[in-house]
């Protein structure tokens, strides 16, 4: 007996854009002490088209469906909606963006001797290529055995599990009829190219010893970054009103079937879909209460709503070469901060998504590097000379602070701090959760036990705890690459360079972040799945000519 299977027709693609760019810059050197940089760039990334014109072009908000119900907890809803295609008359899947001006300046300013001022200011543009989806031309027949919930066996066996026979992709043809009953996506059609506005200043002094010391601050500023959100969600009223702890709920079963009188509805979609809620003759409270019921997902992708924020204070000290050797420090203190998702589907997508710590922030990082031209054998002739003079060794070393953790989702704060001081790596913070049966999980460390730091959520209730922990870091090891070389000018026409190479020459170990499934008895506990690069060591001969 067969549980479940599909079978997937994929369409193949030929995609298509263009991409161009003009710019115009120029000095001007306005006193002795004071020269201005200034320039204007334009770029026009095109939407991406398909050959056949294979693609969706977004979504049909207010024509009506094709499939009309009766919806016993909506009563008068009109479905709307489906999925749109490029044609041959419109083969954009969505919008130009042409507004793409991008404009430069900086100034280099001499006020004092030994003294140099630098700032500067540029709006720039990501190159995207965000490709539109293509539901229509590809489709997955899914094996239904089932049209009650495991009650009814549909008699689909191996010698013939598709009775009905295999779904054809319908192309474009299917127009607002295309994957009613299943989860679509779709391409905002008004979605731009993001811009970032980069901006720094700062001063360069120049010391004794050949060294020079570098002071600058460094912001960003994206605007119109990518997100995505789910607009096929109950909305907040009614998920307060049918939370997973109230009666009735969002995951009652409506039948004429069900024992229970808490959603006694037959499935209006029953039969009037090929898929998902259409198969079955009951379904949920929470599919009937869906704005758009027919599908069961429907997402908006590349919504220009994202925002990012970076600043920085960085500080350089270079000493330059004498005596053979050449060092650089350089320190960043840094915040960087995201607005790119939504905590929950309810969100308004009218508002900036939650601000929360970049996946990639570090507060802290220092490298130090440097190459010494190794004076040793410098007086050595002959063909001595050839294999013990003019070695050269160069070296960085990288210290930053960890990356921050990723929240668990299902859960929510207690308002306690879950940062442990003496944390390690068998329980780096404080995992005791309240769970939904009212006991307590993961609340014991070192003989002690702890506050409870988090309440587990019931389903389909709403998040509030943020995306990242502000104040939990997983740990990353210092890293320390070397290498050691020789160039040999062999004839006037050729150079032949000897390298010897060590990448995490310490071989330091970095680990995953540690578990945050907070009903796991390894809650908190770093895992030994290495992440980094083991020690690597590699010998290279180059000969140019």
């Amino acid at each position: 007996m067969t549980n479940s299977g599909s079978v997937p027709i994929n369409v193949a693609l030929a995609y298509g854009n263009h991409y161009y760019g003009a710019f115009i810059a120029d000095d001007y050197r306005v006193t002795n002490t004071l020269t201005l940089t200034y320039g204007l760039r334009w770029d026009y990334e095109s939407p991406i088209t398909e050959r056949n014109n294979q693609i969706n072009a977004g979504f049909d908000f207010t024509d009506n469906s094709p499939v009309q119900i009766v919806d016993p907890l909506q009563p008068g809803l009109t479905l709307k909606g489906g999925l749109l295609f490029a044609n041959s008359s419109d083969r954009l899947p969505y919008n130009r963006d042409l507004r793409n001006w991008q404009p430069r300046v900086g100034l280099a300013w001499h006020p004092f001797n030994k003294t140099v001022v630098r700032a500067g200011y540029g709006l720039s543009y990501f190159a995207t290529f965000t490709t539109a989806g293509t539901q229509g031309f590809s489709y997955s027949t899914p094996f239904n055995a089932t049209p009650d919930g495991g009650i009814t066996w549909s008699g689909n066996f191996l010698q013939n599990p598709y009775p009905t026979g295999i779904l054809m992709p319908t192309g474009s043809k299917g127009g607002l009829s295309t994957f009613l009953g299943q989860s679509i996506s779709f391409t905002d059609k008004d979605r731009v190219v993001p811009r970032v506005h980069q901006f720094s200043i700062g001063i360069q002094r120049e010391l004794p010893a050949r060294s020079v010391l570098e002071v600058s601050y460094v912001g960003s500023r994206s605007q119109d970054l990518d997100v995505s959100q789910n607009l096929d969600a109950v909305t907040l009223p009614q998920l307060l009103q049918y939370g997973a702890n109230a009666s009735p709920n969002l995951t009652d079963t409506c039948s004429t079937a069900a024992s229970s009188t808490l959603c006694p509805y037959a499935n209006p979609l029953y039969g009037l879909l090929p898929a998902g809620p259409g198969l079955t003759a009951s379904t949920t409270r929470q599919q009937l209460l869906l704005p758009y019921p027919q599908f069961t997902g429907m997402t908006e992708n590349s919504i220009p709503v994202g925002k990012s924020w970076y600043n920085s204070l960085q500080v350089r000290y270079d000493k330059r070469m004498s005596h053979g050797l050449n060092l650089l420090v350089s320190y960043t203190r840094a915040k960087w901060m995201n607005a790119t998702s939504y905590l929950n589907a309810q969100d308004p997508i009218t508002e900036t998504p939650e601000r929360t710590l970049a996946s990639q922030d570090t507060p802290n990082r220092i490298v130090i590097s440097g190459n010494w031209a190794i004076p040793l054998f410098s007086h050595t002739k002959g063909v001595a000379a050839v294999f013990l003079k003019g070695w050269q060794a160069n070296g960085t070393a990288t210290r930053e602070d960890g990356f921050p953790l990723a929240a668990p989702s299902g859960f929510t704060s207690t308002g306690i701090n879950p940062a442990l001081s003496n944390g390690n790596d068998n329980k780096v913070f404080n995992t005791c959760t309240l769970l939904t049966n009212g006991t307590d999980e993961n609340c014991t460390w070192n003989g002690s036990t702890l506050p409870v730091a988090f309440v587990q959520q019931y389903s389909n209730s709403y998040r509030t705890l943020s995306g990242y922990f502000p104040t939990i870091r997983y740990p990353r090891v210092p890293n320390a690459d070397i290498s050691l070389f020789k160039s040999v000018q062999v004839h006037e026409r050729y150079n032949v360079q000897f390298r010897a190479e060590a990448f995490n020459a310490t071989n330091s170990p970095q680990f995953s972040p540690p578990s945050t499934s907070l009903t796991s008895t390894s809650a908190g506990v770093v895992t030994l799945t290495e992440t980094g690069d083991p020690r690597n060591i590699q010998l290279s001969l180059r000969v140019k000519f």
